[in-house]
């Protein structure tokens, strides 16, 4: 796009809109694998930002807010489920709940039938942190209003197939 000298400021801010956002990445062929892996990370730091935003009041980090949620649905989980639901190693699985732990809202119980390995289970307080803290889909509810159901249905689609190719 070369510059008029006789624009207006106006002309120059029109003309400046009109290029496509680069969302602060480097400009890649579009539709290439570098821009899709990129804008996947650039997305996955604004929802984490999201995240950390409305559950900081529960003084909770986003893995610790989905090790929670992973309980609320089926309390009593060995730490090797948690760290595979949670895509982490066990250690940093073990690190995860040595907080939750301290903060009293997690206990470390043997594991009737696996002598090997303890459970994971809520205390009270971590059970009744469940209603003071917003539901993942209420985070999230109104962060892309741009997309539609459709897309956001295609887009999951397209993503755990890339997921797929990548293990």
């Amino acid at each position: 796009m070369t510059s008029n000298p006789n624009s207006t400021r106006q002309d120059k801010d029109l003309e400046m809109s009109e290029q496509p956002p680069t969302y602060g990445v480097p400009e890649y062929q579009p539709g290439s694998m570098p821009e899709i892996f990129q804008l996947i990370d650039v997305v996955s730091k604004k929802l984490t930002q999201i995240q950390r935003e409305t559950i900081q009041e529960a003084n909770l980090t986003p893995p610790q807010y989905f090790v929670l949620t992973l309980l609320w649905a089926g309390d009593g989980r060995p730490l090797k489920e948690l760290a595979a639901a949670s895509h982490c190693s066990r250690a940093t699985m073990t690190g995860i709940v040595d907080t939750l732990e301290s903060k009293e809202l997690v206990v470390r119980q043997p594991n009737p039938d696996d002598r090997r390995s303890l459970l994971v289970k809520l205390t009270a307080s971590g059970q009744s942190l469940r209603e003071s803290t917003p539901t993942v889909d209420r985070i999230f509810r109104g962060c892309c209003t741009g997309l539609e159901p459709a897309e956001a249905h295609k887009l999951s689609l397209l993503l755990k197939k890339l997921n797929d190719t990548l293990e």
